[in-house]
């Protein structure tokens, strides 16, 4: 049977406005009744905010006061009565004003008004919210409550920590592409320390040409999950599929923030625990520009908690370059999925034993999945930018890292319980002998299913990986050898020059029970000896050990032949010995 709905709408429609009414299907998420109306201002882009001042003190040489500039960049006269501007969650209503074309208004407390009357036409509120100096959210809606424009500005934006420091406004670069973030702002370039009422001192060309897509994608519950976008996607609710995860039918719920980068699904059937699944989305969406999303899918699952070493330290950065900044890189050893916001490091002092404030690895949910690598920053964009080796995909955002001292240090990493799921003690000792300055050098896992704590595990990123591999598969990962012999070389030979091609040679061992002493030592050709590998070394069925060329003096042998000489001993008084040959090729 037909029906016939009567939409009743208290407001009239405008033109270029967009309307989407979704309503489920009968016997399609159950009782729900819920739909959902997107609007979009046809003013939308035309009215920006240009220019904000959340941190005027010191003052360089404006009023010490607070301030947003808004610019209308439409070329004809717009009425902003009853329009709203909003930070944060607090928003307060324009008046009846008009706005010319190509004109500036700069919006401030009431109180300041005249303060900034010598620098274009001031708007004056009685209650102006206070802008956060760190990270913060402002945007403008019209006065049918539909997005006009807004932005989510945070201090890394002024890319200079003097001026982060107060008193220099936030301006943007490129008003032709006002909702393209990425280098489209910086500190103002004014000597006054910002530019109220007129063109930014910053102003010059910064086109749109990409979007990055999917940020995260994390579930609520195991029937919704949230999208996040690095972009504002204006066009997803008209769009009949604008996302689909095989196996399940999914359905827009809502819009969850004001910049329309941030949406809430609901699928037909929950989620099953250890479930992958991946969202992909449509090719028709887009951003403001018009661009397609570069990264279109991602996957996520339902979380559960980290047992000790399901995910482990993988690579760290603990002496960066100048210009650069510390990281560290997670793998996830599980099959489980694993929630980066639930991970917590402390760093404890290798000399006092005393600990540092606990840092959360990530302000929000986000899904590590089984086998995955997760490298943590300050600044990723840095990062990615110096290891051409690196992943951006796997780098992300942390507000701050444990402290990880260019010498020598040692980070545990706790569940929200505070049970220890894994620790690394390091030490700048344990780069390759032969690298005269280790500064942006990181160290790598040999392999990640052996302890962080092995220091023999460890091992400098090679230089032509670029010296790290943040987020990327480690440049000296030598896999598992699934061979059930007890003793196992990864090579026959070796190559010590930190090319990242066999610079280290693996010897695996597969034993029976838990009380087995090994010894390892190298000789060349003629019988001489090189090095004491392991010595009365206490093992359990397993054990890794790993030798990178160098003899005891910590010397890099030379070409040729050398005997490796394993003596096996166990709880049961049964002796082994093995005799292996490898080459060095220099």
């Amino acid at each position: 049977m037909k029906k016939v709905i009567l939409l009743v709408m208290l407001l009239p429609l405008q033109a270029f406005s967009q309307i989407v009414i979704e309503l489920p299907v009968q016997n399609n998420l159950q009782s729900q009744s819920e739909g959902l109306i997107s609007f979009i201002s046809k003013e939308c882009g035309n009215i920006i905010i240009s220019e904000i001042m959340a941190d005027p003190s010191p003052p360089v040489g404006l009023p010490e006061d607070e301030y947003i500039e808004i610019y209308n960049r439409s070329g004809t006269v717009i009425d902003l009565g009853k329009w709203q501007l909003c930070i944060g969650n607090q928003c307060i209503t324009f008046s009846q004003v008009e706005i010319k074309g190509d004109e500036y208004l700069i919006l401030c407390s009431h109180t300041d008004t005249s303060k900034f009357r010598n620098y274009g036409r001031v708007i004056g509120f009685k209650s102006f919210p206070s802008l956060p100096a760190e990270k913060g959210t402002v945007f403008i809606k019209d006065s049918q409550d539909k997005f006009v424009h807004g932005i989510e500005y945070t201090s890394d934006w002024y890319n200079n920590k003097l001026k982060e420091a107060g008193g220099w406004s936030l301006e943007m670069k490129d008003t032709d592409f006002p909702f393209h973030t990425e280098g489209n702002w910086k500190a103002s370039d004014s000597g006054a320390g910002g530019t109220p009422g007129k063109k930014n001192s910053v102003s010059g060309t910064n086109p749109d040409n990409t979007f990055y897509g999917i940020e995260n994608v994390f579930p609520s519950d195991s029937l919704t999950f949230e999208i996040t976008f690095s972009e504002s996607v204006p066009y997803l609710p008209e769009l009949q599929e604008p996302l689909s995860i095989e196996g399940h039918q999914v359905s827009l719920i809502s819009g969850s923030d004001r910049l329309l980068r941030r949406f809430i699904f609901r699928m037909t059937e929950p989620l099953r625990k250890g479930e992958v699944c991946t969202v992909t989305i449509s090719d028709g969406l887009t951003d403001f520009a018009g661009n397609l999303a570069a990264r279109g899918s991602f996957r996520f699952g339902l979380p559960v908690t980290a047992d000790k070493r399901d995910i482990v330290f993988n690579e760290l950065l603990f002496n960066p370059l100048p210009e650069s900044y510390d990281y560290f890189e997670l793998v996830n050893c599980s099959n489980k999925i694993i929630d980066a916001s639930q991970l917590f490091t402390v760093s404890i002092n290798p000399e006092t034993g005393d600990t540092s404030a606990l840092k959360c690895i990530s302000q929000e949910g986000r899904c590590i999945i089984p086998g995955s690598l997760y490298a943590v920053t300050t600044n990723p964009e840095n990062i990615a930018s110096i290891y051409n080796s690196s992943d951006r995909e796997n780098i992300h955002k942390a507000s701050s890292l444990s402290s990880m001292p260019d010498d020598k240090g040692h980070l545990l990493l706790l569940s929200r319980k505070m049970d220890v799921i894994d620790e690394v003690v390091y030490s700048e000792k344990q780069h390759y002998p032969l690298i005269s300055d280790n500064e942006g050098i990181s160290l790598e896992k040999i392999r990640p299913d052996l302890p962080s704590m092995t220091g023999s595990n460890w091992h400098s990123a090679s230089e032509s990986s670029g010296w790290g591999t943040p987020g990327a598969v480690n440049s000296v990962y030598n896999a598992v050898n699934s061979s059930g012999d007890q003793l196992i070389l990864s090579s026959r030979r070796i190559s010590p020059d930190n090319d990242g091609n066999e610079d280290v040679l693996i010897i695996d061992f597969n034993l029976e029970g838990n009380g087995n002493i090994i010894s390892v030592t190298i000789f060349d050709e003629t019988g001489n000896f090189i090095k004491n590998l392991a010595e009365n070394f206490l093992s359990g069925d397993h054990a890794t050990l790993a030798w990178n060329g160098l003899n005891e003096s910590g010397s890099l042998v030379q070409t040729g032949i050398y005997i490796i000489l394993v003596n096996l001993y166990n709880d049961k008084g049964k002796i082994r010995s093995f005799k292996k040959v490898c080459t060095v090729i220099r």
